[in-house]
C-alpha cells in the first residue's frame, strides 16, 4: 500500500490562495482537495488546484540551472551548478554597478501568489538600486493601490466581505472566468434572491447574463460613467451626508466637478442609455451594503486607468459602503497578535537605507509620479503615523515599464544593462511584443537572469536560466504583501523536484555573490518565517496548524480612533498628494489615446474598437499553455469575440480563423460570435504562446502568432499619467478572414 501523508498549506495557482489538502503518496503529489477547515475558504476549490499532479510532473518543468552556450535566442544551453551560476551572476553585477551605477539593474516579477517580494526588495535596498520594479502590476492592481493610499490612505479595493453585499458591481470583470470563488458566491446569492448586481462590460459573458443592470459602454469610456454615477448620487443627494462632512474633505470641489459630467452628456460619450447611468448609480447607493470585485480591465485603459480607479475609491467612501460589512473593509499592517505584530515585508526591504537621491534614479520617478518612490515617498509618512510601522512598499511602488524597453536600445535616460526576472514572461505581458523582443535581442543588454518554472518566450532569451520551486515545493507564511495584518500559511508538500529553488534562496543567493552577507543569516524561508513570528510567540508550525492567524482585535472603523492615514487625517476627496506631484486632485475623463474621436483618419483605416483580455478557466495569464495537463485540450485555440452581423460582413464564419491588425502588427485568433457585443468592438484572448510549437528562433513557441500583446499601444505619451500603464483596451484595429 502507498505511503500516503497529507500535507496543509494554500493553492497559490492565483492570488485568491485557497486552503487545501495535498495528498503526498511514496514522495509524489497525488491530488489536491479543498481544505473545510480553513476558515476563509472553507473546502472550496476550483478547478486549478484540480490540475495540480499533471502540471507539477509535465516534463516540461525546469529541473536545473541552464547557462547560456550559443548566441541569444539560439537554444544552446550549458547545464551548469547554483553556485556557479550564482558567483558569476554576481560577478557581472558587480562589474556592471561600477560601471553604470546601480540603477542599470531591473526586475521583472508576475502577479502575488503567496511568493515574497521583499527578497527581492532587500536585495535592491542594499544593492543601492532605486527599485526599479517592471512587472505587469502596473496595469493589474498596483495604480489601484496607490490611488487609494493617496486618496485614503489605506488600501480597500480587495478587502471585501461580499456574503452581507446587498449589491455586487463587476467592473471590468467576469468572475465566471477569472474567479470560480467569486462566481460560487454570486451564484448562491442570486439563487436566493439575496443580491442586486451591476455589470459593466461591453462584451457578454455569463456575469452579464445574471445582471440586474448591464452596462455596455463604448470601451476607454469608464472614467466618464463613473463620474456620471457621482453626479447623479451627489445631486439626488443619495450620499452619506454625515461621514462627508466628518471625515472627507473637498466635497465641495468634487460636486462642482461632477456637474460636468451629467447623466445625457455621459450617454453621448459612453453609448449607455443616460435612464440606465441613473438607475446603476441610485441602485448602488440605495441598495447596499454594496462592494465592487476588483477587475482587471479598468487598469488597462491607458490615460483613464487610474482616474476610475480614484472615482471608485471615492464612490465607495461616500456612500456609506466603507468599513461595513457586504462592502469594503480597512486592512491594517501593524495590528497585534497575542500582543506583539509580525515582521512586515516593508521592515524586511530596507527602504530606508536608500537615500532620495538615489530613489530620484528609479525610472519614471518625474513620470509616472503616483506609483514611483516619487508619490510614495510623501504617502510613506501619514501610513506609517497611523500605523506604527513601515509604509507598504514590496508591490505598491513600480518604475514606468514602457521606458524600460527603450532605455536598452537607446540608453536613455540611462542604460539598463541587467535584468533579473523571476515567475515574469513580458514576451507575453508586456505590451508591444515587438519592442520588448528587440529589446531583449539587443547586445545593448549585457545580463538577462530569469528564474523559471517552464522555458517560456522570454526564457530562451536569457542569459542564465534557474528553476523556480512553485507551491507545492515551498513553504508558506505571508500577510499578503502587508495589506494588513491577517496572516496565512502552509507547508511545502513535498521536496523540490530537481534543483529548484524559491525566491528567497534566488535572493539571497545573490545577495551573497555581491557581498551582502552579514544581512542574510536565515538560510531558508522557515528560518525567516519564525524570526518575523517569534514577537507573536508563533511559530511556522503554529501558522501551518492554524492556516490562518486573525488579529487579536478588529475594529471595522479605525478611523474613528486615528483618522485615515492621509495628510489632512480625512478620506481626500480632492486629493492633497496628487495636488502636490503636479497632477489634477480632482478625477476626470480624457479620451482614449487612440479612438474613433481623437484619431478619426486612422479610423478611417482601421474601423473596430479592440478589447484584449477576457481569457479562460484555468488559464491565467500566459500560464497553463502546455498540452498534456488539461486547459490546451479543452481550449486548445486563442478566440476572438466579434458579432455575429459584423462578422459576416467580414465573409467570417464562426470558427474561422481570422488576422486582427493594428498599427503594431498582426496576430490570428479563431472566431467566437457573441452576440451580446458591440457591433464595432471585437474582443481578442491575451498572451497566448505554443509551448507545443518550436522554441527559439525564429518561432520562440509561437508568441507572436496570436498574442494580443503584438496589437497593444505602449507609447510612453499615451500611458496613464499618473501610473505609466499602457493601453491593452480601446484600441483601432481591422479584422479579415485569415
Amino acid at each position: 500500500m502507498a505511503d500516503e501523508i497529507v500535507k496543509k498549506t494554500c493553492c497559490q495557482y492565483c492570488s485568491n490562495m485557497c486552503g487545501v489538502l495535498v495528498t503526498v503518496e511514496d514522495g509524489k503529489v497525488a491530488g489536491i482537495r479543498g481544505n473545510p477547515e480553513h476558515p476563509l475558504t472553507r473546502g472550496f476549490v476550483c478547478e486549478r488546484a484540480r490540475l495540480a499532479p499533471k502540471w507539477l510532473y509535465h516534463p516540461g518543468q525546469l529541473m536545473y540551472p541552464l547557462k547560456r552556450a550559443g548566441r541569444r535566442g539560439e537554444g544552446k544551453w550549458q547545464r551548469v551548478s547554483w553556485d556557479e551560476a550564482l558567483g558569476e551572476i554576481g560577478q557581472r553585477l558587480l562589474k556592471l554597478k561600477d560601471e553604470y551605477g546601480p540603477e542599470t539593474l531591473g526586475f521583472f516579477e508576475g502577479t502575488y501568489r503567496g511568493n515574497d517580494y521583499w527578497p527581492r526588495g532587500r536585495f535592491a535596498s542594499l544593492f543601492g538600486n532605486p527599485h526599479n520594479i517592471f512587472a505587469p502590476g502596473i496595469i493589474c492592481g498596483i495604480n489601484d493601490m496607490a490611488i487609494n493610499m493617496a486618496v485614503m490612505g489605506d488600501v480597500t479595493t480587495y478587502a471585501i466581505e461580499m456574503s452581507s453585499a446587498k449589491c455586487v458591481v463587476y467592473w471590468g470583470a467576469d468572475p465566471s472566468e477569472s474567479s470560480q470563488r467569486n462566481w460560487a458566491g454570486i451564484l448562491r446569492k442570486k439563487r436566493k434572491g439575496d443580491a442586486k448586481v451591476i455589470v459593466v462590460d461591453p462584451r457578454q459573458t455569463k456575469t452579464t447574463d445574471i445582471a440586474d443592470v448591464w452596462l455596455r459602454l463604448r470601451p476607454g469610456t469608464d472614467t466618464a460613467l463613473a463620474l456620471g454615477w457621482l453626479n447623479v448620487i451627489i445631486n439626488e443627494g443619495l450620499y452619506n451626508r454625515e461621514f462627508v462632512a466628518q471625515w472627507t474633505t473637498g466635497f465641495d470641489e468634487l460636486k462642482a466637478r461632477v456637474q460636468e459630467y451629467p447623466p445625457e452628456k455621459v450617454a453621448g460619450i459612453t453609448g449607455v442609455p443616460a435612464e440606465k447611468i441613473v438607475e446603476a448609480a441610485r441602485m448602488y447607493a440605495t441598495a447596499g451594503p454594496a462592494c465592487m470585485p476588483y477587475g482587471v480591465a479598468i487598469d488597462q485603459l491607458g490615460l483613464n486607468g487610474t482616474r476610475t480607479e480614484q472615482c471608485k475609491v471615492i464612490l465607495r467612501a461616500i456612500t456609506g459602503n466603507l468599513g461595513v460589512f457586504g462592502g469594503h473593509l480597512i486592512t491594517r499592517p501593524g495590528e497585534t497578535v497575542n500582543g506583539g505584530r509580525f515582521v512586515t515585508e516593508a521592515e524586511l526591504s530596507l527602504m530606508h537605507l536608500l537615500s532620495m537621491e538615489q530613489r530620484r534614479k528609479q525610472m519614471g520617478f518625474d513620470l509616472c509620479r503616483l506609483v514611483s518612490l516619487n508619490g510614495w515617498s510623501l504617502m510613506a509618512p501619514h501610513l506609517e503615523r497611523v500605523y506604527g510601522v513601515p509604509a507598504p512598499v514590496t508591490v505598491q511602488i513600480q518604475a514606468h515599464t514602457t521606458l524600460l524597453w527603450r532605455s536598452i536600445l537607446t540608453g536613455k535616460p540611462y542604460p539598463v544593462k541587467a535584468l533579473i526576472a523571476w515567475g515574469s514572461n513580458p514576451l507575453a505581458w508586456a505590451g508591444n511584443t515587438r519592442l520588448v523582443f528587440e529589446a531583449l535581442k539587443s547586445d545593448n543588454l549585457d545580463l538577462h537572469v530569469v528564474q523559471e518554472l517552464f522555458m517560456t518566450p522570454s526564457a530562451q532569451l536569457a542569459d542564465y536560466v534557474l528553476p523556480a520551486a512553485s507551491w507545492m515545493e515551498r513553504d508558506l507564511c505571508t500577510n499578503m504583501m502587508d495589506f494588513g495584518s491577517l496572516l496565512q500559511g502552509g507547508e511545502k508538500a513535498v521536496e523540490p523536484l530537481g534543483e529548484r529553488r524559491d525566491i528567497y534562496q534566488l535572493f539571497r543567493g545573490l545577495a551573497l555573490a555581491v557581498g551582502q552577507n552579514e544581512h542574510w543569516p536565515w538560510e531558508t524561508t522557515q528560518e525567516v518565517s519564525n524570526y518575523r513570528l517569534k514577537p507573536m510567540g508563533l511559530t511556522f508550525r503554529d501558522v501551518v496548524s492554524r492556516c490562518a492567524v486573525f488579529p487579536d482585535a478588529f475594529d471595522l472603523q479605525p478611523w474613528q480612533k486615528n483618522g485615515f492615514p492621509t495628510p489632512s487625517g480625512k478620506i481626500e476627496l480632492y486629493s492633497s498628494i496628487l495636488e502636490e506631484l503636479g497632477y489634477d486632485p480632482l478625477p476626470y475623463y480624457e479620451e482614449p489615446p487612440e479612438s474613433p474621436l481623437r484619431v478619426p483618419q486612422v479610423a478611417r483605416e482601421y474601423p473596430l474598437t479592440l478589447n484584449t483580455g477576457g481569457n479562460f478557466m484555468p488559464m491565467f495569464h500566459s500560464e497553463f499553455m502546455q498540452q498534456g495537463i488539461g486547459p490546451r485540450e479543452k481550449h486548445p485555440d486563442p478566440l476572438m469575440d466579434i458579432h455575429p452581423d459584423t462578422a459576416r460582413a467580414l465573409g467570417i464564419a464562426e470558427g474561422d480563423w481570422a488576422r486582427i491588425e493594428t498599427r503594431r502588427g498582426s496576430i490570428r485568433q479563431r472566431a467566437r460570435y457573441n452576440a451580446g457585443m458591440l457591433p464595432d468592438v471585437i474582443n481578442c484572448q491575451a498572451s497566448w504562446w505554443f509551448p507545443e510549437k518550436a522554441p527559439y528562433e525564429p518561432e520562440f513557441s509561437g508568441v507572436f502568432e496570436s498574442n494580443a500583446n503584438v496589437l497593444t499601444l505602449d507609447d510612453p505619451e499615451s500611458c496613464d499619467e499618473l501610473s505609466g500603464g499602457w493601453c491593452n483596451r480601446a484600441l483601432l484595429c481591422r479584422v479579415t478572414r485569415a
